[in-house]
């Protein structure tokens, strides 16, 4: 199993403020990438569209470590997938395309960016989900190993606490704030470059 040091040592950089959070989660996607196994990864929040539950990347990238713009993972049709996610912690679907608990993703989002595989852990504090931590094949199915869903895991509970700590440590007080009080929100309605990268503060 690959060592977490790298993991630890990014953790540690947001923690003192010393990288922005979309150098964090761009440095942490990358190390998704490699020590996973898989063509892209990343967060996903969970937020609230106007067709119900979606799934927002909040920073994917792919294996050369450039970030990847991919649509919204809409939940209108996916209640299989958030009943597995929210019972089992997980997802872990190696034909995606083919898999009932992931069927209601097809149409909108796995068949039109190819995505063959999925691996998703909840991404969720003191029970309260928020998203996920995601793995993608895209291209090619891959059959995911129990190691790979245990170090994701293992990366997901990291990573949660300092990932939130640092979304609550930022919340605008000015008057007329333009989010949402709930942290998802918070970390989704961050003013955004047209890079899509979240600007240092």
């Amino acid at each position: 199993m690959p060592d977490l040091t790298a993991l630890q040592r990014i953790c540690g950089l947001l923690d003192r403020g010393e990288i922005t959070l979309a150098q964090f989660l761009s440095q942490f996607a990358g190390r998704m990438v490699q020590d996973i196994g898989c063509s892209r990864a990343g967060v996903r929040m969970l937020i609230q569209s106007k067709d119900g539950p979606a799934l927002r990347g909040a920073g994917l990238v792919d294996t050369t470590g450039a970030p990847v713009r991919v649509p919204d993972m809409p939940g209108l049709d996916a209640g299989p997938y958030f009943d597995t996610l929210l019972r089992d912690g997980c997802v872990v679907s190696p034909d995606c395309l083919n898999d009932p608990v992931t069927a209601g993703l097809v149409p909108e989002y796995l068949a039109p960016q190819d995505v063959r595989s999925l691996l998703d852990v909840s991404f969720s504090v003191n029970g309260v989900l928020y998203g996920t931590f995601t793995c993608e094949q895209v291209g090619e199915t891959q059959a995911w190993g129990h190691h790979q869903l245990a170090l994701l895991r293992q990366i997901g509970s990291r990573v949660s606490l300092t990932l939130m700590h640092n979304i609550t440590a930022h919340i605008d007080t000015t008057p007329g704030a333009l989010w949402e009080p709930s942290t998802p929100n918070r970390l989704m309605t961050m003013p955004m470059t047209l890079d899509g990268e979240i600007p240092e503060r």
